[in-house]
């Protein structure tokens, strides 16, 4: 009995001190990593400076594969749309001056 008493006061004080640990400042030893929620992108036309703000959860082994593939699908629909509109403009400048140039107008597939 005696040595169940100790085990468990020695249990007890050992979460005591790990609980006063881990809210007081370890000195040499950097500061927790703070998790902050996800930043996605905004909806509307994607610039530079939002891919560059984009921030994702951390799960497990990795990051949270749905926010991902979020933005990944955003990105390719922008990246389509501008295709479409450069193509559409480049063929309306090419009507306009009545040439057309060899590769212009035309949007390539590269896989």
């Amino acid at each position: 009995m005696i040595i169940i008493g100790a085990v468990a006061a020695v249990l007890v004080v050992g979460a005591g001190l790990a609980w006063a640990i881990t809210r007081t400042g370890v000195p040499g030893v950097a500061d927790p990593v703070a998790t902050h929620g996800a930043v996605t992108l905004p909806p509307g036309p994607v610039t530079s400076v939002d891919i560059a703000a984009v921030r994702f959860d951390q799960a497990f082994r990795g990051y949270r594969m749905s926010q991902v593939d979020d933005v990944l699908e955003l990105l390719g629909t922008e990246l389509a749309d501008r295709d479409a509109e450069i193509t559409r403009l480049r063929a309306e400048a090419d009507r306009r001056t009545g040439t057309a140039v060899p590769g212009r107008g035309e949007h390539d597939e590269r896989g």
